[in-house]
């Protein structure tokens, strides 16, 4: 069966003049085009981040994708070195799964209905059970702040259902989770709590890194969950120490106090490893993890949680409760098909070991570049292809980071990212696609910059 032609009864353009039609919008062919898409955003959107983006030479219309390369509408080859803060790690326009997206869009299935049964969300958490036996139930949402407020009210529900006397969250300072009003207050960031009026009760935040620290708030019996990044960053690429998360696990199991990893930024393979704690094998294994970026493949929003079995029955475990955390969009067809495009790539074309591979070869690179620029790189730090330099700062007082930023986007045409909440920070960001002529193109563009800024 197929559509039949609809009967076109007006034309938009003409009800409502200046209607920008669909198939002119994807039309953007010269700088003209460019320059209109760059005046409606600042129009009608956030004009100020826009702002900042145009600042630094990031805010730009990509006509053509592949790989680890985006092309302007001048024709410029660029290097893709952030990944669109990091849904990109399967390179842009990942052919193979597009292919399974588009295959799912021809069969003509229905992809939102609520209540229908979901075989593509099914399979899905069924492959990430064998993946991740420890944590076998899944809910699938639409992005990485969605994920966290996901477990944050799983962890909540649960407690109060079995864990009487428990009421507060426990998670770091500096740490990111996310911008909506329950992740903000997770978050260690004063900063996005501006403007809110008093902070929601019930969250306290402890040094990264600092495990006696987390252990006397434990200690007053009252906490139900830790929520930790395995690397922070947004708050600037931070790694802990070797024992941290080991002994964070340690001490969740002592005090009954649910052990939850923010793997948004760092998870599905960005470290290495198919979820950042499993470098530290199976001594950091959480009772639950948030998920996002990178398993949509940049192409459709994918976000989730796994929990483990004792964690999600607790919560959700009930048909008083079973209703109590659903959504139109939780389990729709679409982000399914393409989380499991992307977990197929992820095994098939072993994204982990690539990086494990490939990364020493850039990260022995920037290490030379911050022994030649001591004054303007301060350090290099993270994992993997999670990639942060922090920035010494110029007479002014001034962070380098922005100028090497745009330097690098403007003339050596690779695009890095800074930190948000912190402005000493670049994050580099690689995708599965780069070669060791692109690490060379990378490294090259960094040290112009540095040697420009001097």
């Amino acid at each position: 069966m197929s559509y039949p032609e609809f009967e076109k009864k007006y034309d938009a353009a003409s009800l409502y003049p200046g209607f920008i039609k669909s198939d002119d919008a994807l039309k953007v062919e010269n700088q003209e085009d460019a320059l209109q898409a760059r005046d409606l955003q600042l129009k009608h959107n956030n004009q100020y981040r826009t702002a900042a983006a145009l600042a630094i030479g990031a805010g730009d219309v990509a006509v053509k994708a592949e790989g680890a390369y985006w092309w302007d509408v001048n024709g410029v080859k660029h290097l893709d070195f952030i990944g669109s803060v990091g849904p990109a790690l399967l390179g842009l326009n990942n052919p193979y799964v597009i292919e399974k997206v588009k295959k799912y869009l021809d069969e003509h299935l229905i992809t939102m209905d609520p209540l229908m049964l979901h075989q593509t969300t099914a399979a899905f958490s069924h492959n990430m059970s064998l993946i991740t036996p420890y944590l076998p139930r899944t809910v699938i949402c639409c992005g990485g702040a969605e994920a966290n407020e996901t477990l944050l009210k799983m962890v909540k529900i649960a407690a109060y259902r079995t864990k009487q006397g428990k009421k507060r969250i426990l998670s770091t300072m500096n740490s990111f989770h996310g911008k909506t009003q329950a992740t903000v207050n997770l978050g260690g960031k004063d900063k996005w709590r501006m403007y809110q009026g008093e902070p929601l009760p019930g969250y306290c935040h402890i040094p990264y890194g600092d495990w006696k620290a987390a252990e006397e708030e434990m200690k007053k019996g009252d906490i139900i969950a830790f929520f930790c990044e395995p690397i922070q960053g947004e708050g600037g690429i931070n790694v802990p120490p070797e024992d941290y998360l080991p002994k964070m696990r340690e001490l969740c199991t002592k005090y009954d106090v649910y052990f939850c990893l923010d793997e948004v930024q760092a998870g599905s393979c960005r470290t290495g490893y198919l979820w950042a704690h499993q470098y530290y094998g199976d001594l950091a294994r959480p009772d639950a993890l948030s998920f996002a970026k990178a398993m949509s493949a940049s192409l459709v929003p994918v976000g989730g949680v796994l929990a483990s079995e004792e964690l999600y029955m607790a919560a959700y475990g009930s048909d008083e409760t079973a209703f109590f955390h659903t959504a139109t969009y939780q389990d729709n067809q679409l982000s399914g098909i393409c989380a499991m495009a992307a977990l197929e790539f992820m095994l098939e074309a072993d994204v982990p070991g690539t990086i494990r591979r490939n990364a020493p070869y850039f990260w022995d690179g920037l290490k030379r570049l911050k022994e030649k620029y001591p004054g303007v790189i301060k350090d290099v730090r993270g994992r993997g292809y999670m990639v942060g330099i922090e920035y010494g700062q110029n007479k002014n007082g001034d962070y380098y980071t922005v100028e090497v930023c745009k330097h690098m986007s403007v003339v050596g045409h690779v695009s890095t990212m800074f930190t948000i909440n912190n402005d000493a920070v670049c994050r580099i960001y690689p995708n599965y696609w780069a070669t060791r002529e692109d690490f060379d193109w990378a490294l090259g563009a960094l040290d112009n910059a540095c040697a420009y800024v001097l």
